[in-house]
């Protein structure tokens, strides 16, 4: 029997990308091997070398649609022969990236080169619970992720955005195809069951999740760094003057540690140390011991829901929206602009005295079981 290829990308160290792939693997199970295809080759030195050779060149021309071409010949100069090589044992591929968008990450063109390949090797394919970027009709990017998205080889395609979502990709990406997608809960929600943890009984420490200082204008907010950097110094100073325990701590990712390095200076406590995971794993166990957390990357809040670690966050983009929304769980998000220490304070004690909604939370669990077993068993 051929295995089944988990696509995205997993080897990156911010290990929420993680959570999603082993979580696929997990709700998989005993049906089909798994192999996992990171979109980025690990051991790939001269197709390296070359794609940012290529995305150099991308940025320097001004003519949008011979930027994107370069970027497209980037990455199949890194990925493609990799891809290819990996595919030949497989009959299906899942997508457990997260995101189907064309604005970042270079996503829009790994999802069509191994769509691209998929089709010439008839391979099923499985977009697998994604948030979905708004179509823009006058974007190459977007139009070219949309062409590959109707190939014939892609027979699933679920969400994590609830109806809103579904809605988006019926209206406007899957126009020529009879697919229709489907809402499912983000697979992370079956952490505590992948990885074995379960919520530490006695623990009193607050966890405070870092993310990149230009997080929001990143993504077409107005917060800027420095903005951001009193908001997490308030909110320092308030646990201390309660005499509460707190330490800061990253998915993983560098960017998110040096802010945090930014956080303690601005602070004046360099004394204390950030946390940084060595592996998904470690991620989850460090979650795990947390009275309860402010968090900033989204699979750091959807760990602690999983885990029943209460958690209060902020809207940096509208994936944060849509988890908040299909979870009932809008009262622990603030928007930007109520973002400062005050409504924070609010919005964690709410959440430290709330309880989920464990019913909720298992009917998404299993719808996203229901569609993998699905696409798996044809």
């Amino acid at each position: 029997m051929k295995k089944i290829a988990v696509m995205g990308l997993v080897g990156w160290n911010n290990y929420g990308e993680q959570f999603l792939a082993k979580c696929t693997e997990y709700l998989i199970g005993g049906q089909q091997e798994v192999e996992f295809i990171d979109f980025e080759p690990p051991h790939n030195p001269i197709g390296n070398m070359l794609y940012y050779m290529f995305i150099v060149l991308s940025r320097l021309i001004p003519v949008r649609t011979i930027s994107d071409k370069l970027v497209w010949y980037g990455v199949c100069l890194r990925s493609k022969r990799y891809f290819r090589k990996h595919l030949q044992q497989c009959d299906k591929i899942i997508f457990a990236c997260g995101s189907y968008k064309y604005g970042t990450q270079k996503l829009w063109a790994y999802y069509s080169l191994a769509i691209e390949l998929a089709q010439k090797m008839q391979i099923k394919v499985m977009f697998n619970g994604v948030n979905v970027q708004d179509y823009n009709g006058g974007n190459g990017k977007c139009e070219w992720l949309k062409q590959h998205t109707n190939y014939s080889c892609v027979t699933q395609f679920t969400t994590r955005d609830g109806e809103h979502g579904v809605d988006k990709l019926n209206a406007d990406y899957l126009t020529d195809t009879p697919v229709k997608a489907i809402a499912v809960g983000d697979p992370a929600f079956w952490i505590p069951e992948c990885y074995g943890i379960q919520k530490e009984a006695e623990t009193s420490i607050i966890g405070i999740n870092l993310i990149r200082g230009r997080i929001f204008e990143d993504y077409g907010g107005n917060m800027t760094e420095e903005r951001l950097l009193d908001f997490y110094c308030d909110y320092i100073r308030w646990l201390e003057s309660r005499s509460v325990s707190w330490e800061l701590f990253t998915n993983g990712l560098k960017v998110d540690y040096e802010f945090g390095l930014k956080v303690l200076k601005k602070c004046n406590m360099e004394d204390h140390t950030i946390r940084i995971p060595e592996s998904d794993l470690d991620l989850v166990k460090m979650i795990a011991g947390y009275k309860g957390i402010l968090g900033a990357r989204l699979h750091a809040c959807i760990c602690a829901y999983s885990l029943d670690v209460p958690f209060a966050s902020f809207i940096w983009d509208e994936k944060m929206l849509r988890f908040a929304e299909i979870t009932g769980n809008t009262e622990r998000f603030l928007t930007e602009d109520k973002l400062d220490v005050e409504n924070m304070k609010q919005c964690f004690m709410y959440s430290m005295q709330q309880q989920y909604d464990v019913k909720i939370r298992e009917e998404w669990k299993q719808k996203t079981k229901q569609s993998i077993d699905e696409f798996v068993k044809r």
